[in-house]
């Protein structure tokens, strides 16, 4: 692209709580990055912590500050270092760049480098600690862009950054074919988990929740529901497994008594995978039934190396991800966006902006 402007609109926290559409200078680009002109992002539970200020001084480190960590576009320029991409790709971006020299970033774990402890500058989470994508161009390292299929639309990119989470979970957990698992937490990575965990072997998956999300569990193919505002979550569990408990247990609701349920409606040398975040809310763990049981617990942050995998499943159609974009709105409402996501009107899912 020859004619790039200098200036774009972008959403700009400006304080907590307040957020502006202003113009702002278009940003630069280096010789391993691109140039992306943003077609869509989407707005998540973070997004809403981090504008409240509930991580102030680290998310961001300060303000004013551009948002948006979960986004897809098309590249309209390339530094004079990248291979492999093209002016005209649509791709869809990763938000953790590792400093890709300490020992994790060298074993293919760069979303636990060791740049994030010791405020590395070449360690960057976009959206986060870094200028994010709730503006019309984005620059990022190439490294971290990836293909998007034509029948992927950008609303749909907005829904890799999560989904790719729960792919890493997937992962971490070890389903084994036959198994049967349990999600709790119908919210967007549950429900991309769910889908996963079938496309990877599991015989039977059980979702606990309530609400309508609870009949869209359904809709994209869960086995059984446990509704928890009907029974106890733990109980509902063990009486659809016989009192067994499930080999796989995901965590996605990031509430302490989540927790607690999930590590105990497994089965002895079942498998936990943590993946929402209760806010520092202490869980009670049993760690004798850990130990003489052989329970597995796996935390789970981010998604490295699980990008592609996920795109070509979304393309594929074995993954459906566009039932869980709620609503659609342009930039210029997304002060309203985060308000309706506030109070999941409607039993929102997914908020998404669109440029």
């Amino acid at each position: 692209m020859t004619n790039i402007p200098s200036v774009m609109w972008a959403a700009v926290t400006r304080d907590w709580n307040d957020i502006q559409i202003e113009q702002v200078p278009v940003p630069d680009f280096g010789p391993d990055e691109a140039l992306v002109r943003v077609g869509a992002c989407g707005i998540c539970g973070t997004d809403l912590k981090i504008f409240a200020g509930v991580y102030r001084g680290s998310w961001p480190p300060s303000l004013p500050f551009i948002q948006g960590h979960e986004w897809g576009g098309t590249i309209v320029a390339l530094g004079r270092d990248v291979s492999g991409l093209q002016v005209g790709d649509r791709v869809v971006a990763e938000n953790h760049k590792g400093c890709g020299t300490c020992a994790n970033c060298r074993a293919g774990r760069y979303n636990l480098c060791e740049g994030a402890r010791t405020r590395d500058p070449a360690y960057k989470l976009y959206g986060h600690s870094a200028q994010g994508a709730f503006a019309q161009f984005a620059a990022r390292p190439a490294v971290l862009l990836h293909r998007l299929p034509d029948t992927v639309s950008f609303e749909e990119s907005a829904i890799v950054n999560q989904g790719a989470l729960g792919l890493h979970a997937i992962r971490r957990c070890g389903i084994e074919p036959g198994d049967t698992v349990v999600v709790i937490g119908p919210g967007l990575i549950g429900l991309v988990t769910m889908q996963l965990a079938k496309v990877t072997g599991a015989a039977r998956v059980i979702v606990a929740g309530s609400g309508p999300r609870l009949d869209l569990a359904r809709e994209l193919g869960a086995d059984d529901v446990v509704d928890v505002s009907k029974t106890d979550s733990l109980d509902g569990i063990l009486k659809l497994t016989g009192g067994r408990g499930v080999d796989c247990a995901f965590e996605c609701a990031g509430a302490s008594s989540a927790v607690a349920t999930s590590l105990n409606c497994v089965k002895r040398g079942g498998r936990v995978a943590l993946i929402g975040l209760t806010g520092n809310v202490p869980s009670e763990l049993n760690t004798d039934r850990l130990t003489l049981d052989e329970i597995d617990v796996f935390g789970v942050r981010s998604s490295p190396n699980c990008y592609p995998p996920l795109i070509t499943l979304i393309a594929s159609g074995r993954v459906n991800v566009r039932k869980l974009v709620s609503r659609i709105y342009p930039l210029e409402r997304i002060a309203e966006a985060f308000e309706a996501y506030r109070n999941r009107e409607g039993g929102a899912i997914r908020m998404v902006i669109r440029f």
